[in-house]
C-alpha cells in the first residue's frame, strides 16, 4: 500500500502535466531554476570550504547555515496553508473512502512527501551541510543525516498544520482568513529586509546567538553537523535525541490528526446564517443595476474577491513606512507612485470575472443578459469604491511627502490608469476565460492544469493595460520632470476625459463580444471550471 501512495503522487503529478502544456512547461522552467538555485548553494559551500578555519570559523560558517534550516521549515509550513489546496496528499479525507489503516497511510504519505519533487529538491539544498567542512568524515555523516531529519521533520510538519486546520478550523471563511494574512507578511518581507540593509552588521553580530537558541527547536536539524564539526560530542548527541524525539512527537500527531479525521468525517457542520433580505438586488430594477450591487457585493464577502485587495493594503503600508519610518526624501516618489501602482491593480482585477463565477453564469445564458449592462454593472461596482479610495490614496500620499502642489499630475496619472486598466479588463475578461478558484474554493487554490494559459493571459492583460496608459503616462512624465502646473493640469484631463472614452469603449466591445460569443463562452467557464 506504501508503494501504491508513492505510484499516486507522480501519477497525479504526471496527469496534471499531460492536461496542461503550460503546466509542463511551468514545471521544466521551475525545475531549471531550482537547479540553478542548489548549484549556485554547493558553489558557494565549495568556495567557503577553501577557506581554512581561521580565516572562516566552524560557528561562522554554521550560525546562517541553522537559520537556512529555520528558512526551509517556515516555507513548508506557510505554503501548504497558503496552497493547501494544490495537492489531495495535504488532507486525510481524501483517503476515508480507500479504508487505508493508519500504518500504512502514514508512511506512505510521508515517505511520498520525502522522495516528491519538493522533497527530493529540499533534502538536496539540506545537503550542502555535508560539503561545509572539508573532509572532516564526522561532520559529512553528521551533514547527511541532518538532511534527512530535516526533511522528514519539513514534511511531518506540513501535515500536521494542514491536519489542524482541517479539523480544528473547519470555517471555510477563517481558513481563508488565515491564508490571506499570511501572506502580508510574506509581501511585506522584501521592503523590510531593504528597510533593515542598514543594521545588518549588527544582525551578523548577533547571528550565533540567535542559531544557538534555535538549535534545539524543531527548526535547528541543521546544527548537529556544526556541533560535530567543532568537536562538541556531548552536544551533539544530545541534539540528535531531540531532533529524533521531534520526529516521534510528530508521528503521534499525525496518527492522532489522522484518527480524529476519520472519526469526524461527515459530522462537521457549519452555522447557517438567517436571510434577512435580499439588500441592494433587491432594489435594483434594471440587469444592470443588478450587476452593479450583486458585483459590489461580491467585492467585500467573497474571500476570492477580498483576497485580490491584498496587495492594496500591502501597498498602502509600504508607502506608510515610507513616509513614517523611513522618511527619506530621496525615497518620496515611493509614496506619490503607490496610488498609481494600486490604480493599476484595481484596474486589472476584474480580468477574471466572467470565471469567477463559473458555471452560476448559467443564469446570464438563461436570463439573456445583454453584454453592455453585464460589463457596466461590473465596471460600476469597482468603481463604487476604488475611485473614492484612488482620490483619498493619492491626497494621503501626496500630503505625507509635502507635494500636494504635483496633485493634478498624480490624480491624472490615477485616474487615467484606472479607467484604462478597467477599458482593457472590460474587453479580455469577456474574450479570455482562464482558470480561476470556483465558488467556496480557498482563494489560493491552484488547479492541476491550466496555469500556462493563465499566466499567458494575465500576463498579456497587464502588458495591454501599460500600452493603453501611454497617452497618459506621457504628459504625467513630461509634467514630473519639468516641474510645470500646465502640465500637470493637461495630465488630469487626458486623464478623465481619454480614459472615461477608451473605457466606454472598452465596455461597447466587450459588450458585443460578450454576445457574440455567450454560449461559447459559457462553455469554457465550465471547461476550465473542471480543472479544480
Amino acid at each position: 500500500m506504501v508503494s501504491h501512495l508513492i505510484r499516486l503522487r507522480y501519477r497525479l503529478m504526471w496527469n496534471g502535466f499531460r492536461r496542461s502544456t503550460g503546466a509542463m512547461i511551468g514545471a521544466i522552467f521551475s525545475t531549471l531554476g531550482y537547479l540553478y538555485l542548489i548549484g549556485m548553494a554547493y558553489f558557494a559551500a565549495i568556495g567557503i570550504v577553501l577557506l581554512s578555519p581561521e580565516t572562516i570559523s566552524y560557528a561562522q560558517r554554521g550560525a546562517p547555515f541553522i537559520l537556512l534550516g529555520a528558512v526551509f521549515v517556515i516555507g513548508w509550513v506557510v505554503g501548504p496553508i497558503v496552497f493547501s489546496a494544490t495537492s489531495p496528499f495535504t488532507d486525510a479525507t481524501n483517503f476515508l473512502t480507500f479504508g487505508i489503516p493508519n500504518k500504512q497511510l502514514i508512511p506512505g504519505v510521508v515517505i511520498g512527501g520525502l522522495i516528491a519533487p519538493t522533497g527530493i529538491g529540499t533534502f538536496t539544498l539540506l545537503l550542502t551541510g555535508a560539503v561545509l567542512w572539508g573532509w572532516n568524515l564526522a561532520a559529512i555523516l553528521a551533514g547527511i543525516i541532518a538532511a534527512v531529519l530535516g526533511t522528514a521533520i519539513c514534511v511531518l510538519l506540513m501535515q500536521v498544520i494542514v491536519g489542524l486546520l482541517t479539523n480544528v478550523i473547519s470555517r471555510r471563511a477563517v481558513r481563508d482568513t488565515i491564508q490571506i494574512v499570511l501572506l502580508v507578511p510574506l509581501m511585506l518581507s522584501g521592503f523590510i529586509f531593504l528597510g533593515a540593509i542598514e543594521t545588518i552588521q549588527e544582525f551578523w553580530g548577533v547571528l550565533p546567538d540567535i542559531a544557538a537558541w534555535i538549535a534545539y527547536t524543531p527548526a535547528g536539524f541543521l546544527a548537529l553537523p556544526v556541533m560535530v564539526a567543532q568537536g562538541q560530542w556531548g552536544m551533539a548527541a544530545v541534539h540528535l535525541v531531540v531532533m529524533l524525539a521531534y520526529v516521534g512527537v510528530l508521528l503521534v500527531a499525525y496518527n492522532a490528526i489522522v484518527n480524529r479525521t476519520t472519526e469526524a468525517a461527515g459530522t462537521v457542520k457549519e452555522r447557517q446564517r438567517e436571510v434577512t433580505g435580499t439588500g441592494l438586488i433587491g432594489r435594483a430594477d434594471t440587469p444592470m443595476k443588478a450587476i452593479w450591487a450583486r458585483s459590489l457585493m461580491f467585492w467585500f464577502k467573497d474571500p476570492r474577491y477580498s483576497a485580490s485587495l491584498l496587495i492594496i493594503v500591502v501597498l498602502i503600508g509600504i508607502g506608510i513606512v515610507q513616509l513614517v519610518v523611513i522618511d527619506n526624501d530621496e525615497m518620496s516618489f515611493i509614496a506619490k507612485i503607490i496610488p498609481v501602482a494600486v490604480a493599476y491593480l484595481i484596474g486589472f482585477s476584474i480580468s477574471a470575472d466572467l470565471s469567477y463565477d463559473s458555471t452560476g453564469f448559467s443564469l446570464h445564458v438563461t436570463t439573456g443578459v445583454r453584454g453592455i449592462d453585464d460589463r457596466l454593472g461590473r465596471v460600476f461596482a469597482l468603481l463604487t469604491w476604488g475611485l473614492p479610495l484612488l482620490v483619498l490614496l493619492t491626497i494621503g500620499m501626496l500630503y505625507g511627502s509635502q507635494a500636494l502642489d504635483e496633485l493634478a499630475t498624480w490624480l491624472g496619472l490615477g485616474i487615467g490608469v484606472l479607467l484604462t486598466g478597467l477599458a482593457v479588463s472590460s474587453v479580455s475578461s469577456a474574450r479570455y476565460i482562464y482558470p480561476a478558484p470556483p465558488p467556496g474554493a480557498s482563494p489560493m487554490a491552484q488547479p492541476e492544469g491550466g496555469m500556462g494559459r493563465t499566466m499567458l493571459v494575465q500576463t498579456l492583460g497587464m502588458l495591454a493595460q501599460v500600452l493603453a496608459a501611454l497617452p497618459v503616462i506621457v504628459p504625467g512624465v513630461i509634467a514630473l520632470v519639468t516641474g510645470s502646473p500646465v502640465w500637470g493640469i493637461v495630465t488630469l484631463m487626458v486623464g478623465v476625459l481619454y480614459g472615461a472614452g477608451l473605457l466606454w469603449a472598452g465596455v461597447k466591445i466587450g459588450g458585443k463580444w460578450y454576445d457574440r460569443a455567450l454560449p461559447e463562452t459559457y462553455q469554457a467557464i465550465v471547461k476550465v471550471s473542471a480543472l479544480y
